[in-house]
């Protein structure tokens, strides 16, 4: 290749990759995709304090971070995350489980309904944001709120560590670099954890009879979910194998269940 093509080529490539790292100077956390119209409905529900933080505040910055810190491990699981935007929408429906403010409640009709916050913020951040949302779920499940805040902070950094580790130093991929430098709070990760928490009460009081025998069922199982010693592993590979399984079920596909992590 003559000279003047090769560096051509090369002022290329240092172009290309300078314009890249640039369109990352702005904060991407702020950015809000359309929703799937399976959580549309859901998203009208919601009270408009809620709609607003959801899609412009704090827990949307949050869905947005850890959706971009875990996109690249959460398994595709579209039957899944369309089965619960159905589920979520139809249980925010109703009058009982959430209801509206009114005038006659004041300042506090804003602070009335379901607590949703976290799941309109995660379906406005996209996919894997969803994902996140429902290892929330998952973590506020089994753990006090004070043991899961604690589970979030050590997930996040042992994936930066994984993101900055020999088999990620890919140089052409600068969102990977980019999402080893996010940065979340305790206060986030709490405020994260909180409305999930909420969201299950209400999911669970919506669903009551359901629920109940699940639990009763779930409670009489006693096979370990993993023997993975690093809380890290433990709760990424409980997290992926429950999402894989269950996206299978939403999609008619029976399953042969080997330990307790789904």
């Amino acid at each position: 290749m003559p000279f003047g093509r090769l560096t051509a080529a090369a002022l290329s490539g240092i172009i290309d990759t300078t314009v890249a790292l640039a369109s990352l100077n702005f904060d991407f956390s702020l950015i809000k995709v359309e929703a799937r119209k399976e959580y549309k409905d859901f998203g009208m529900q919601l009270s408009k304090q809620r709609s607003e933080e959801a899609e412009n505040g704090l827990t949307h910055v949050t869905a947005r971070k850890l959706g971009a810190l875990f996109a690249d491990i959460i398994p595709p699981c579209p039957h899944l995350i369309s089965a619960y935007g159905l589920r979520v929408s139809e249980s925010a429906k109703s009058s009982t489980h959430n209801p509206k403010g009114t005038k006659i409640d004041g300042i506090f009709a804003d602070q009335l309904g379901a607590d949703g916050t976290s799941i309109w913020a995660a379906a406005t951040s996209g996919d894997p944001a969803i994902g996140v949302h429902l290892l929330a779920c998952m973590l506020a499940r089994m753990w006090p709120a004070p043991k899961a805040v604690s589970i979030w902070v050590e997930l996040i950094l042992e994936r930066k560590k994984e993101l900055l580790g020999p088999d990620n130093q890919d140089s052409t991929n600068p969102f990977s670099m980019m999402a080893a430098q996010i940065s979340i709070s305790r206060d986030q990760l709490a405020k994260w954890d909180s409305s999930a928490r909420a969201w299950l009460q209400i999911a669970d009081a919506a669903k009551q009879l359901p629920q109940k025998q699940l639990m009763l069922i779930v409670n009489n199982i006693s096979t370990a979910v993993n023997e993975k010693p690093a809380v890290y592993d433990n709760v990424v590979l409980a997290w992926k194998s429950a999402m894989s399984t269950v996206d299978k079920l939403a999609s008619g596909i029976s399953q042969s269940i080997q330990n307790g992590a789904p």
